[in-house]
């Protein structure tokens, strides 16, 4: 008779800014316990293929440093690193992963999209051995998602990302300039995120990123990780 070896157990938080994954990680944080939580830019995070800059994990000066086909390396290289190191039968909840500071950046550096997409399946291929789930929080109208969040958090957050986009190879490639660059660069990234969503071959769970009630979208999250324990 075999007996099952114990794995990692990775669960993934992600979706567009704003759309409250850092809140859903930490309302999972609080009642699954023991579980290990890394918000997107923590330190000592183990996927991270860059270091955050002084407002988070936008990485807007992330192509001096990084042509796309380096990041993907990195970030697949850091992936093999922590699936060598995880504790069996820990949990690992990751927000802002595997999407956000990972195929994002690649978008931002202006990849091929058949690029992305080949990183997307290299980086499951990887993750077949701990089959993660993945909370999904989809956005139907990206723009409008960020004037919200930027009315939360202010006008230096809301000139911090436009500029992190507007100087983006993505951008620049298309001769494109100024908040309407931006906002095309958004929607169009958007895109990009529901069609890596839908190419998840792992258990995924999608909820709204914004919610008639935020309080029942956390329970249904903290339900559907509590299946791990």
């Amino acid at each position: 008779m075999q007996t099952s070896i114990p794995r990692p157990q990775v669960l993934f938080i992600d979706g567009l800014p704003g759309s409250g994954k850092s809140t859903a990680a930490t309302a999972i944080g609080r009642r699954l316990t023991p579980s290990r939580i890394f918000l997107e830019s923590a330190p000592g995070h183990p996927l991270l293929a860059a270091m955050p800059d002084a407002h988070g994990a936008a990485f807007a000066d992330i192509h001096k440093s990084h042509s796309w086909e380096s990041f993907a390396a990195a970030a697949l290289g850091k992936l093999d690193s922590f699936l060598k190191s995880a504790g069996n039968g820990d949990l690992y909840v990751f927000e802002s992963h595997p999407i956000q500071s990972t195929a994002r950046v690649l978008f931002q550096l202006d990849a091929p999209q058949m690029a992305i997409l080949q990183f997307w399946s290299d980086l499951q291929d990887r993750l077949d051995l701990v089959r993660p789930r993945l909370i999904y929080f989809q956005e139907r109208e990206p723009l409008q998602a960020v004037e919200s969040i930027a009315r939360q958090r202010g006008t230096a957050w809301e000139g911090y990302v436009v500029e992190a986009l507007k100087q983006s190879p993505w951008v620049r490639a298309r001769n494109l300039s100024g908040v309407e660059g931006a906002r095309q660069m958004l929607v169009e990234y958007a895109r990009l995120v529901d069609r890596l969503a839908d190419l998840w071959r792992f258990p995924i769970l999608t909820l709204p990123a914004r919610p008639e009630s935020y309080e029942a979208r956390t329970e249904a999250v903290i339900k559907w990780a509590m299946e791990y324990k």
